[in-house]
């Protein structure tokens, strides 16, 4: 008798339930359009997706212009840190600038660098203190000639 109520319960739900879930997820309408009809006022409005397929060639040049992108992109990222980079390590400290300006006229000189360093013998690895960062060439300063000169404005004599 049991198994005749279970299988008469069992033939219930799938006779009614099952139609029903079907048709509710077979509708027309998605579900976040029903939600946003039945609030009313609010006016939202769903993003529709072209899904009709597109050709291998067509695919091929949409990857193509996606991967140029990026790579554009992160070179500009690259480019703007090391600019930044570079902005700071190549600034003259104030008391160095008059100096710089004296020797050099305030560029960086291939081969003399920025404070006119002839005798500059592979310090540091470089062959010439135009070759070598400010940061090095501030050093070979540091060690061969103390500090700047005292009087601002005026050239060293090596």
């Amino acid at each position: 008798m049991r198994i005749r109520i279970a299988l008469a319960t069992a033939i219930a739900v799938i006779v009614v339930a099952v139609p029903a879930v079907l048709m509710s997820l077979l509708s027309s309408e998605p579900a976040w359009a029903q939600t946003t009809r039945h609030q009313g006022a609010a006016t939202h409005h769903g993003v529709r997706i072209n899904d009709t397929l597109m050709s291998y060639s067509q695919a091929r040049k949409v990857a193509k212009m996606v991967t140029y992108s990026n790579a554009v992109q992160a070179a500009q990222q690259a480019t703007a840190f090391f600019k930044a980079v570079a902005a700071q390590e190549n600034t003259i400290p104030a008391a160095w600038l008059a100096t710089a300006l004296c020797e050099e006229g305030g560029r960086d000189d291939p081969y003399a660098g920025y404070f006119g360093i002839l005798e500059w013998h592979y310090f540091d690895g470089y062959p010439t203190a135009g070759s070598a960062p400010l940061s090095v060439q501030l050093a070979w300063e540091a060690q061969y000639v103390g500090g700047p000169p005292d009087a601002p404005g005026h050239c060293h004599s090596y």
